[in-house]
């Protein structure tokens, strides 16, 4: 595909995506009681992606048991304003919540938006006594693209030698378990507008860093992974599922939604509908089993 073409097309999936997290998302309250939000701190660099939000339930002890982000969108779309409704309810549920923007494909190219991942996972690191977080109790979740991230950023943390092909470094953060949604693992197979961002050379020069599967041992983070009966990568998990059953990784798989009542790709970002509030309340019974008390 031309570099025009695919540009097009990101262009026409952004206001896809737009219009449709708009419409579900339509009437919800950007401030909840109970809740403290900060909006737009500065992680890195770049001015317009380089900020996060974070929320902060009020009257609960310190420190609180926190979660860390990684939205989804095809690695070329997406915004913390999208997610802060998801956020909001699990800062109610008692977690902080840090939500992040990173920069997004085409501007980027593998690994940079892995790279703004790492920043604000240091952010969190640097800035948790600030903002009364438990550093002792960190988790990650990721939703589609996102999920893939968190799936390599988990094996980023686990894996010394796949650790130093980023070159990244650990901080004292203690990440209990993760929470992978409609996730895309298996990167190497995938196609289409993601060849923006993973493209035909990345590929071909970076393979070793793409291979994360390959990389997975034991002591992977425990693992909830989150499908839907009508979920359009609904296999990815089905097979990560398998996966990590092989490697012997403590983990759960759920798939949501039947014949009468079916549900899709990331379905439990919305937070007016009653099955996303049942596999959000099994995420958080999931992440309740491996608090530090």
């Amino acid at each position: 595909m031309m570099k025009q073409e695919l540009i097009d097309e990101i262009m026409q999936f952004r206001k896809s995506a737009k219009d449709n997290d708009d419409k579900r998302d339509a009437g919800l309250p950007t401030e909840v009681k109970g809740v403290k939000r900060i909006d737009n701190l500065s992680y890195g660099p770049d001015p317009k992606w380089n900020l996060l939000d974070l929320y902060l339930p009020e009257n609960v002890d310190k420190p609180i048991p926190t979660i860390i982000n990684i939205h989804g969108g095809g690695w070329c779309y997406g915004t913390k304003e999208t997610y802060q409704f998801y956020g909001l309810n699990w800062a109610k549920k008692g977690f902080a919540f840090v939500n992040a923007n990173y920069r997004i494909a085409p501007d980027v190219v593998f690994p940079e938006e892995l790279d703004d991942v790492d920043r604000y996972i240091h952010w969190v690191a640097e800035h948790a006594a600030e903002y009364g977080l438990d550093t002792q109790n960190v988790f990650l979740i990721g939703d589609s693209a996102g999920g893939q991230m968190a799936e390599q950023y988990a094996t980023i943390l686990t894996n010394e030698s796949y650790r130093k092909l980023f070159n990244y470094e650990l901080t004292d953060l203690n990440f209990r378990a993760l929470a992978l949604n409609s996730s895309a693992n298996f990167v190497l197979e995938s196609r289409g507008v993601t060849e923006a961002y993973f493209t035909p050379e990345i590929k071909k020069n970076q393979r070793e860093k793409l291979d994360t599967e390959k990389y997975i041992q034991e002591n992977f983070l425990p693992t909830y992974i989150c499908t839907a009966i009508d979920d359009f990568i609904r296999n990815s998990s089905l097979k990560f599922d398998g996966f990590l059953t092989a490697k012997n990784v403590p983990h759960i798989c759920k798939m949501y939604g039947d014949e009468k009542n079916r549900r899709g790709h990331v379905f439990l970002i919305d937070q007016k509908d009653e099955i996303a509030k049942k596999a959000n309340d099994d995420e958080l019974v999931f992440f309740q089993k491996y608090l530090i008390k």
